[in-house]
């Protein structure tokens, strides 16, 4: 539940998504292979997966322009961010960014694999992350002069 509703921020229908993604898994058990891997590992790709294309249908994914002089971000995350604080930064970043640091950093996907699944260019992907970043340690920097 929790892999699923990182990516659709939407506790109603991360509930749906889970039904589905247990049906998937149960119809696919049988390809399941115990040599290739956890089971774990298996059935969480079928979770995300199954959210991926849930936003696929929403039809917004991807769809956000954003200007070029992002594309120089290659800085980090300042190292004094709490896992709370993280988490809620992560939530106020628009679905895009939230879907690609849910993919490269949670689930561990590289940019090919991710560029596979979302069928987008290995550079979009490496792109979307940098901005991704860059509006999270915006966001930080803000939450930090604000106070909030």
């Amino acid at each position: 539940m929790s892999i699923i509703y990182r990516y659709t921020r939407d506790i109603k229908m991360s509930e749906d998504l889970l039904q589905d993604s247990y049906i998937k898994i149960f119809r696919n058990l049988n390809q399941f292979d115990a040599s290739k891997g956890h089971f774990e590992s298996w059935s969480s790709k079928i979770a995300v997966n199954t959210a991926l294309q849930y936003l696929r249908k929403k039809k917004d994914l991807l769809m956000e322009q954003i200007p070029e002089s992002i594309f120089d971000f290659e800085s980090n995350i300042d190292d004094q961010l709490t896992v709370s604080e993280l988490k809620e930064t992560i939530d106020k970043l628009p679905e895009v960014h939230r879907v690609i640091l849910n993919m490269y950093y949670y689930e561990n996907y590289n940019h090919k694999e991710i560029s596979e699944i979302l069928g987008i260019q290995q550079s979009t992907s490496r792109s979307q992350l940098a901005r991704a970043r860059m509006l999270l340690r915006s966001k930080w920097t803000n939450l930090n002069t604000t106070g909030l």
